[in-house]
């Protein structure tokens, strides 16, 4: 099976990429596993030119791959922040920031000080 699903994403066909892509979105310990396994040809899918659904199915992978192990999240971070600064008009960067917000949210610990949350209140007056 591992090896089934890691033929489909390497294919050249976009629709048995997309099939690939949704096998590891799956929300099973297993599709997070094949997700991390098959991280490298994941991590392209950030920058090269890919139709909008399926760069979306594509994310959905990344984030179940970024659940199953944080040095797996790590790479994914730090490949969706550089994403984040293509100059690509129609690159959906709100469902980018989505991706890391996942990823942060299931590994808080990776988050960059100004994505931590600030909570202000109002200071006590003297008595």
């Amino acid at each position: 099976m591992p090896q089934a699903v890691q033929d489909l994403v390497e294919g050249s066909n976009i629709h048995v990429m997309m099939l690939a892509y949704r096998v590891l979105a799956l929300a099973d310990p297993r599709a997070r596993a094949l997700a991390a396994d098959n991280v490298d040809i994941l991590l392209g899918t950030l920058l090269r030119p890919i139709h909008r659904k399926t760069r979306m199915a594509a994310f959905e992978a990344l984030a179940n791959a970024a659940r199953h192990d944080e040095t797996v999240a790590r790479r994914i971070l730090a490949r969706a922040r550089e994403a984040l600064k293509l100059p690509d008009k129609k690159y959906p960067k709100a469902e980018l920031i989505g991706l890391i917000g996942c990823i942060l949210a299931a590994h808080p610990g990776l988050a960059a000080a100004a994505e931590r949350p600030v909570v202000y209140r109002h200071a006590r007056a003297a008595a």
